[in-house]
C-alpha cells in the first residue's frame, strides 16, 4: 500500500473539513469512499491468484484510481482541499 498512499497523498492539499458546505462534504465523502475502495482493491490484488481475477484486480484498480483522479481535480476546481490527508482514510 505505500505506492498508492504516496500517489494520494502527493494528490492531496489543504482545508480544513469543517469549512465545507454540503456540496463540498459530498464530495469529500465521496474520495473518502473512493480511497477506501482503491484500498480494498489493492489488497485484493496482492492476494488474487486466478488468471482472470488478476485481470478483473487491474482493471478495477485502475479505474478507481482515475476516479480518484477525476475527484481530486473536481474538488481542487471548487476550491476544496485536503489539510490532513491521513484524516481521510479513518
Amino acid at each position: 500500500m505505500g505506492i498508492l498512499f504516496d500517489y494520494l497523498k502527493e494528490m492531496a492539499a489543504t482545508k480544513n473539513t469543517y469549512d465545507y458546505n454540503i456540496d463540498e462534504m459530498q464530495l469529500v465523502d465521496e474520495v473518502r469512499r473512493t480511497i477506501k475502495e482503491l484500498n480494498e482493491a489493492e489488497i485484493y490484488f496482492h492476494n488474487v491468484t486466478d488468471p482472470d481475477l488478476v485481470d478483473y484486480a487491474i482493471y478495477r484498480l485502475e479505474s478507481l484510481k482515475r476516479k480518484y483522479i477525476y475527484l481530486i481535480k473536481k474538488a481542487k476546481k471548487e476550491g476544496i482541499n485536503f489539510d490532513n490527508f491521513s484524516s481521510l482514510l479513518s
